[in-house]
């Protein structure tokens, strides 16, 4: 359980509730493969390093507003719980359409499905082990750092994602993910894209 100010304590994952649809499933596989290699006491700092933040909403119910690929990559390894992060808000006393819209407004998360397409957010699933694959996320995120800058703006890798989608197709993802890769990089540098994130400019 957390202590009184919501930070720091042990959590069960399934405790959690998710803010989004989807997640990276290559990133979730590349997490498990680190984390199963780690010790226990190394495994422990590591989740101290990176408690899950949260928002407390209808029932009482936390949403966790950041690291659900964590989350799910640790359950690949059978671990089941996390260090509870900071209590962004507490809007347990708001009905449900009430709670979800004051979480867009915040923008603690992201209802935009895998073609782009926004989604109820009653639609996102209750467990982080539902959340469906996201490939244009895990493409976002081989090219942070060489696309874009690494910004701390809440689903950063989901908004290039979806631009990124904009110009590709899923079957050149699947055939040839470095022509992908490449491709991407191209496409941070358009004017288009100048809005978005950690936008570097013009190559």
């Amino acid at each position: 359980m957390a202590d009184d100010d919501g930070k720091n304590g042990r959590i069960e994952i399934a405790a959690l509730h998710p803010t989004q649809l989807t997640l990276g499933m290559s990133e979730v596989k590349r997490r498990g493969r680190q984390m199963a290699g780690l010790s226990k006491a190394e495994l422990k700092a590591l989740l101290k390093a990176r408690p899950v933040p949260h928002v407390v909403g209808p029932g009482g119910r936390l949403y966790m507003v950041d690291h659900h690929h964590l989350c799910r990559a640790l359950l690949r390894i059978d671990h089941d719980w996390v260090c509870l992060g900071a209590r962004l808000a507490d809007w347990s006393s708001l009905e449900l359409g009430a709670f979800w819209r004051k979480m867009e407004a915040a923008q603690y998360c992201w209802p935009i499905d895998m073609e782009g397409n926004r989604r109820p957010c009653v639609k996102i699933p209750d467990a982080v082990e539902a959340l469906t694959d996201n490939p244009w996320r895990t493409l976002a995120r081989g090219v942070r750092g060489k696309a874009y800058s690494n910004e701390d703006t809440p689903f950063q890798e989901f908004m290039w994602g979806n631009y990124f989608r904009s110009f590709m197709t899923t079957r050149l993802l699947e055939a040839d993910i470095d022509l992908a890769e490449s491709l991407a990089i191209k496409l941070a540098r358009l004017d288009e894209a100048q809005d978005l994130p950690g936008y570097l400019g013009k190559a």
